[in-house]
């Protein structure tokens, strides 16, 4: 059965086959009124955030074919030459999760009645798997949901998911320890979908939206920004409607989606720069009516996003598959099922496919496979990294000679 709060059905199903439980598969909450004892809590930003939603560029419906590059047609197929620099035997379960740094964050399963599971971090310097978390702290109701790390802020969700209460955590990162207190960022109830967010340098951001189908379906949706040590949140932006995708950042460039224009649905791709203490808007992107980015991140200067399902009658960007470009085009296309955000250093881009990863290299127009580990499941490995990196993390559940699931193989290459 679909739970309500859940993405999407094949959202679920694809990382179900990979990894047993689906880095998204539980997908909503509403939260207990109380906070765990001794967590400090931040003032959410009551100012307006984000410009005008009417200042937008034009939708961009591509019916013209020479304004689609297809990669898999378009560009010559060579042999991998990317190998691995380390690789590492995991326990069965590890779910990581890296945006930056020589850190991941790790959801790990223990095998211990107490905890469901925990939280920790894994060195793509050693090899070594850090637990730092074992018990929410909301209480033995709550259980670990999702998490992120930069190399200065950890950031995570607890979920009740008895009454589908969620808590947003940060807490100061150094060096494979905790520093300082946690802090309560966000909260919701059953209306409101756990925040989707991301971290950066000491910053997180987070979006706070109502659940589609639920009595604040009508509400605003919100992007704030909390940095280590503020005591109030930033409003980055407000959306009359849900964002898209989940927010990323990429070389201090921070991508979301939200609804845009007076009409119709509309959502616009928006480049907000980090670096700038204004936050100003960098660059747009307006989908065709009605379309949705799965993930989208900003890469040399350009947006790069996918789109999970087909659209009719409103062009090439109603295609399923993932895309590099600006407005006016021409875009780079890769016609396959999205799965997960992509990664790239220089014009080295990662796209994950079911099995495998395509490692395309716009410059010299040619693409290679990257194969998963033996005995992965199905849908290979799953690329932790995303954006802008030197350093690509991919992870994948593999089988032992009777073929049952039994470790996580983490593999990094340096790009």
């Amino acid at each position: 059965m679909r739970l309500p709060w859940s993405r999407t059905t094949k959202e679920a199903a694809s990382g179900d086959a990979a990894r047993g439980v689906s880095r998204r598969a539980f997908t909503l909450g509403s939260l207990a009124a109380a906070a765990g004892a001794g967590i400090a809590s931040i003032a959410l930003s009551s100012c307006s955030g984000g410009e005008d939603d009417t200042n937008t560029g034009e939708p961009q419906v591509v019916t013209d074919d020479s304004q689609i590059v297809d990669v898999l047609e378009d560009y010559e197929n060579v042999d991998n030459t990317l190998m691995p620099a380390a690789t590492w035997s995991l326990p069965l379960g590890t779910m990581l999760f890296h945006t930056q740094g020589l850190w991941a964050a790790a959801m790990l399963t223990p095998e211990s009645a107490r905890h469901a599971n925990t939280l920790g971090v894994l060195s793509l310097s050693s090899g070594n798997l850090i637990t730092l978390v074992e018990d929410p702290t909301q209480g033995a109701g709550y259980g670990f949901f999702d998490v992120r790390c930069s190399g200065q802020v950890m950031a995570w969700v607890e979920v009740d998911y008895t009454t589908r209460s969620w808590v947003l955590i940060a807490q100061g990162f150094s060096d494979g320890t905790l520093t300082g207190e946690a802090v309560k960022l966000d909260e919701g109830d059953i209306d409101w979908e756990p925040a989707r967010f991301t971290v950066w340098n000491t910053g997180v951001i987070w979006q706070k939206m109502p659940l589609a189908t639920g009595s604040k379906s009508t509400e605003d949706s919100h992007c704030y920004l909390w940095n280590l040590g503020d005591t109030e949140s930033t409003n980055l932006w407000t959306s009359h409607g849900r964002f898209a995708g989940s927010p990323h950042v990429s070389d201090g460039i921070l991508v979301i989606a939200p609804r845009v224009r007076d009409e119709g649905t509309y959502y616009g791709m928006t480049a907000i720069d980090l670096t700038d203490a204004d936050h100003p808007r960098r660059n747009q992107l307006v989908l065709p009516s009605g379309v949705a980015p799965f993930d989208a991140t900003y890469i040399n200067d350009t947006f790069v996003f996918t789109i999970e399902a087909s659209y009719n009658g409103v062009g090439s960007l109603g295609n399923m598959g993932t895309f590099m470009g600006n407005e006016g085009g021409p875009y780079i296309y890769v016609r396959r099922e999205p799965l997960a955000c992509v990664a790239a250093y220089g014009t080295k881009y990662v796209v994950k496919s079911r099995a495998s990863h395509f490692i395309i290299d716009t410059q010299a127009q040619t693409y290679a496979v990257l194969t998963s580990p033996d005995h992965s499941i199905e849908y290979g490995d799953w690329p932790a990294s995303e954006g802008t990196t030197d350093t690509l993390l991919t992870y994948a559940t593999v089988r032992n000679d009777q073929g049952v699931p039994a470790s996580v193989t983490a593999r990094v290459f340096a790009l």
